[in-house]
């Protein structure tokens, strides 16, 4: 069974379908199955869909009697077999990592509703400025495009279209049902991965009959979802809250009035972990910093020389795929560990034991992606914040200072790097306070040394330190 059934209407498309099947096929993700509806069309639609289901056998046709693009997106919903279901119409187009991608996301609970930026190609070029797809902005206007993808058990729960709808703004009534009286997430990944055709207007079955049927239709609206009237009322409330905003605001930790900066809260406006993924989440969360663990956490065994010097250099063949050897499980956590001879690296974090060359493609797509948001702030003029805490190992000051140096001369970034070293010597529940021993290098020690049982408190520790530096 596939697991994403794609949902395609099809009446008189037969300038269009074939494009809009190519980039069907030419997904990333594999694992879906195409269900096109042929409502009544009196082209060549038709013999074009059957063409191509001769040629994956993936596709399958629906032929029916002219009924509406609700009656063919319902019979197309019904017999689709697959969890998750992705609405398309016939004349549009889909980026060859769209389902990937928000199969991922709806996958990982990112929401309920995963829709995409859109760009609008054909009469109009350009992306389609939709609001940020909240409930607030949902009840003045619909910000998503029908092109989302969503779990068919959501669809048959909410009792599917409203045939009232039949001519128009369906999917926005949809959308209003799951998310007000379902209570559904809608999840919008950055990305333009959905291109929205713009066709002539008398082409176009919406805007020959808009004028007719649009203010009937949110009349109705209004009367279905009567919580949209209590949603703007709420907002215009907030409109004095706004105004004293315009004059005296905190914002990204920063006192403005009048939207000029005065006072900076906090030395750093991000800190990335090198090598410390064990406390660093905790301590963001703390500190209200915008950011993240860093993509180093499956270098295990690695040093924090080797660690920086890949931010040094870009991380120019950070991932090389040649020359792999097979290590042995990790006693800490059971997974593979594998060594890349070439560039001496060793893999470890969420690799699954199996075919190395198998199971690393996508986890190096999650990896590239931490990789481009580290540069991003590199490249940035933040001031940032590296942390590192060493187990059972010294670090060479001297080399350390080196490198840090070199970091902050390739990027635009103010850089410092907090190395919390690991002593023997210190008791358990105490450290050395952290101390800055060159212009981007500030050091620190603590007691750290059977592992699992010292954990939470080395963990604490940690936090303590991180927090005196940032704050």
């Amino acid at each position: 069974m596939s697991q994403i059934s794609i949902i395609i209407p099809v009446y008189n498309d037969e300038k269009y379908i074939t494009e809009t099947l190519d980039s069907v096929i030419g997904q990333t993700f594999s694992d879906w199955q195409a269900i096109c509806i042929n409502d009544g069309s009196t082209d060549n639609s038709l013999k074009i869909l059957k063409q191509y289901a001769k040629r994956d056998k993936r596709i399958q046709i629906i032929d029916q009697k002219n009924a509406g693009v609700i009656v063919a997106r319902t019979n197309g919903i019904n017999k689709a077999k697959s969890p998750y279901i992705f609405m398309l119409d016939g004349d549009d187009k889909i980026a060859p990592t769209t389902l990937e991608k928000m199969y991922q996301a709806i996958t990982h609970s990112r929401g309920d509703i995963i829709t995409c930026r859109v760009m609008q190609f054909g009469e109009e070029n350009g992306e389609m400025l939709l609001p940020a797809p909240n409930k607030l902005n949902m009840s003045k206007t619909n910000c998503l495009v029908n092109a989302a993808l969503m779990r068919k058990s959501d669809f048959i729960a909410c009792g599917g279209f409203d045939e009232r709808f039949s001519a128009m703004i369906e999917d926005y009534d949809l959308w209003l049902n799951l998310i007000y009286n379902f209570n559904k997430k809608i999840y919008r990944i950055p990305e333009i991965l959905f291109f929205y055709r713009i066709k002539p207007k008398n082409l176009s079955r919406n805007q020959q009959k808009r004028k007719t049927h649009y203010d009937l239709l949110m009349n109705i609206l209004y009367q279905k979802y009567p919580m949209r009237k209590w949603r703007r009322i709420k907002n215009v409330l907030l409109y004095p809250q706004r105004i004293l905003r315009f004059f005296f605001r905190i914002q990204n930790y920063k006192v403005k009035i009048l939207k000029i900066p005065v006072y900076t809260i906090r030395k750093y406006d991000t800190v990335i972990s090198v090598g410390a993924a064990c406390f660093v989440p905790d301590v963001l969360k703390e500190l209200k910093l915008r950011d993240f663990s860093g993509p180093f956490d499956w270098m295990y065994g690695s040093n924090v020389v080797m660690r920086l010097s890949f931010i040094r250099n870009r991380f120019k063949n950070y991932f090389d795929f040649n020359d792999f050897e097979y290590v042995g499980p990790n006693p800490d956590n059971g997974k593979s560990v594998y060594k890349n001879n070439r560039s001496g690296i060793v893999y470890n974090h969420d690799f699954p034991t199996g075919n190395f060359k198998d199971v690393f493609p996508d986890v190096k797509e999650k990896y590239n992606r931490r990789i481009r948001r580290v540069l991003k702030h590199l490249n940035s003029d933040e001031k940032i914040l590296l942390v590192y805490s060493e187990l059972g190992k010294t670090g060479d000051k001297d080399k350390l200072i080196q490198v840090i140096n070199e970091i902050n001369s390739s990027y635009k970034a103010k850089i410092d790097l907090l190395y919390i070293n690991h002593n023997k010597s210190i008791e358990l529940k105490k450290y050395i306070k952290p101390k800055r021993i060159s212009e981007h290098l500030i050091y620190a020690e603590y007691h750290y040394s059977k592992y699992p049982d010292e954990l939470g408190q080395a963990r604490r520790i940690c936090k303590k330190i991180v927090k005196r530096v940032a704050k």
